[in-house]
């Protein structure tokens, strides 16, 4: 075979190569196109909906008129206010959930004794809907931002627990045995053979907790009257002003993709070197 016969046989493979990788641009920018479309599509379903004569509009606002309150909102104070207290009471009631799930997860993990007395008391105590929770936490610290983080660590700490038991779990005992053998230090245990071992369930169960810790904020301030999403969302609702009651809904919708995502891009970046991790980005 000629050299110009090898170049275009080793061209064809890469560009075939290329079209069979999911991961590859073209695949991309097809997939971001079918998503545009299906947005599309659910849209204009949105507006066929609202403007039927079966739906009451005042029910339904059409998403031209949710969009404008939108934009309307986002050049007001209160709304930036809003979503401020969202983010920041998010944010302290996750940090609080790594700081306890995670440690408490691990101790538990790695001793059978550990995870066989308290396996009842963790199931029993995750399964109880927290939402039921909220008047005793209410009578405790009332509409602030203590009870939003009070709920937010019942609802939120139980996939970090979880996840990081399961991390303890699965660290390979033969590697237990070798470290200990050699009398590695405890430095180095922890930086060569713990984290890489628990990192990718942790960082799953951190994604986890991240969508409920904001799912029982809004819920909280809703239900609760913090200030936050929720109550400007309630005080929308009690106003009569359908429109801004979406426009409030779709901001908590965004914020959760948002939050989802740039916690799917911590972890692909951190775990890059990890063989799931490398899988996804070439399967």
């Amino acid at each position: 075979m000629t050299a110009n016969n090898k170049a275009a046989a080793l061209a064809g493979v890469r560009a075939k190569a290329r079209r069979g990788n999911p991961a590859s641009p073209e695949r991309k920018r097809v997939g971001l196109g079918y998503k545009a479309v299906a947005v599309a599509a659910v849209l204009l379903i949105w507006q066929l909906v609202s403007v039927s004569p079966l739906v009451d509009s005042d029910s339904l606002p059409a998403p031209t008129a949710v969009f404008s309150a939108l934009i309307g909102l986002w050049g007001t104070r209160g709304y930036w206010a809003a979503l401020g207290s969202t983010l920041q009471v998010w944010a302290i009631g996750l940090a609080l959930c790594a700081v306890i799930g995670i440690p408490a997860g691990l101790l538990i993990g790695v001793s059978l004794r550990a995870t066989q007395s308290t396996r009842w008391v963790i199931d029993f105590f995750r399964t109880i809907p927290t939402i039921a929770l909220l008047p005793l936490v209410l009578l405790l610290f009332g509409a602030t931002s203590r009870m939003e983080i009070t709920m937010i660590v019942l609802a939120a700490v139980w996939p970090l627990l979880i996840q990081s038991m399961y991390a303890a779990k699965q660290v390979e005992p033969l590697l237990k045995w070798v470290v200990r053998v050699f009398r590695i230090s405890t430095r180095d245990r922890l930086r060569f053979l713990w984290a890489p071992s628990v990192t990718l369930l942790v960082s799953t169960g951190m994604r986890l907790a991240a969508t409920m810790a904001l799912l029982m904020t809004i819920a909280a301030e809703y239900i609760g009257g913090a200030p936050g999403l929720g109550l400007e969302l309630s005080h929308m609702e009690q106003a009569f002003k359908r429109p801004e009651v979406f426009a409030y809904a779709i901001t908590a919708g965004v914020l959760g993709l948002l939050i989802n995502a740039a916690l799917v891009l911590f972890q692909r970046r951190m775990l890059w070197w990890h063989p799931i991790i490398r899988g996804e980005r070439s399967a």
